[in-house]
């Protein structure tokens, strides 16, 4: 599963469910997990109380409000429960159900998206209960589109409908094509039942779906083609103060046109602490849905020594190269094109 915390719910129905639910919790103690149980039956274990005539509402509740939700009761409870709130597989949480005896572990709904098929395959080893997972490409032991964007925190358009006709190609055996940046093979768990293929050999291939996975944008105009675009770069910026969001907004497209580069690539925008109320930075950020992080010009030091160094920069803000060691230090790896200089804006990218 991710290294990045989930909020997890487990509720209970029956004292047995109760004692399970405990185990369980100790098992995920890694996530922000609470237990639920009615509170005629709740004990020291129990995190939240379910006053009676509140069962429903309190997990239609959860529903709307958690990353995965492990009911510990009978199937219909859950569905009949859970029915009402169930809204779209790009959005609906991952929901498991356990009997209360801990034999078996049961994905029931956002498998893939929501992460289902994972939390169960993991619990079901820790428990050593038998997971129940239904979806069509896990069960042929093939791979599916959905969860290697998910593992990649990518996006590709039209994913319903893509989804749909990837992920069934796949579990029928039938031919999908797959180019891969080498930088991102070691990200991607299995790609079982897709034929990969070179970059040379994109616009040789027949009629058969080719999805390509790759921060760049220089590949061919072709019908039968899905581009994703993995979320994973980080963009290190340096600028003078109070640079304009044209300016930063300029550079940055003329920077990524340059390089072939897709903007939904942009994971994370880097630079020192002494940027970090500078507004264009904020503003581009925001524009990519990025995140940001500012680090201190000890912290950047420790790679600067790998970047052309300014004396200016240096005496002004105690770092050499502020893109550069920016990219290189959130992303722990080197940068992997040539430093951009624009009108008072420097920028650099790595892979995350």
């Amino acid at each position: 599963m991710s290294q990045n915390k989930s909020k997890i719910a487990i509720v209970s129905i029956t004292n047995t469910g109760t004692k399970l639910g405990a185990s369980v919790k100790k098992v995920l103690s890694d996530h922000d997990v609470l237990l639920y149980a009615p509170s005629r039956i709740a004990d020291a274990n129990v995190d939240v109380s379910i006053e009676k005539g509140e069962f429903t509402t309190t997990v239609q509740n959860l529903f709307t409000e958690m990353d995965c939700l492990i009911l510990i009761m009978a199937t219909g409870i859950a569905v009949r429960t859970i029915s009402p709130v169930i809204e779209d597989k790009t959005t609906d949480p991952a929901v498991l159900v356990i009997d209360e005896l801990g034999k078996h572990v049961i994905s029931l709904l956002s498998g893939h998206v929501g992460g289902a098929n994972e939390w169960t395959t993991q619990l079901s080893e820790q428990l050593g209960a038998d997971p129940v997972i239904t979806t069509a490409t896990d069960t042929e032991k093939v791979a599916s589109i959905d969860v290697l964007a998910k593992r990649l925190n990518a996006w590709y358009p039209n994913f319903k409908e893509n989804t749909k006709l990837i992920n069934r190609k796949l579990a029928e055996h039938e031919k999908v094509y797959l180019y891969v940046e080498d930088y991102f093979l070691n990200e991607i768990p299995t790609l079982n039942g897709f034929t990969k293929i070179p970059k040379d050999e994109i616009s040789e291939s027949d009629d058969a779906p080719i999805v390509i996975v790759s921060d760049q944008t220089d590949f061919e105009k072709h019908d039968n083609v899905i581009h994703v675009v993995p979320k994973l770069n980080a963009l290190g910026v340096g600028c003078r103060k109070n640079v304009t969001y044209e300016m930063m907004q300029t550079n940055f497209a003329l920077f990524m046109s340059m390089h072939h580069l897709a903007w939904d690539s942009i994971a994370v925008i880097a630079s020192i602490d002494v940027k970090q109320n500078e507004a264009a930075i904020q503003y581009l950020a925001n524009t990519l849905h990025a995140e940001t992080e500012f680090h201190s010009a000890e912290e950047l030091s420790e790679v600067d020594i790998n970047y052309p160094s300014s004396e200016f920069v240096k005496k002004t803000v105690g770092v050499g190269n502020v893109a550069s060691s920016s990219a290189n230090f959130v992303s722990g790896n080197v940068v992997s094109i040539e430093q951009f200089k624009g009108k008072e804006i420097t920028m650099a990218l790595s892979h995350k």
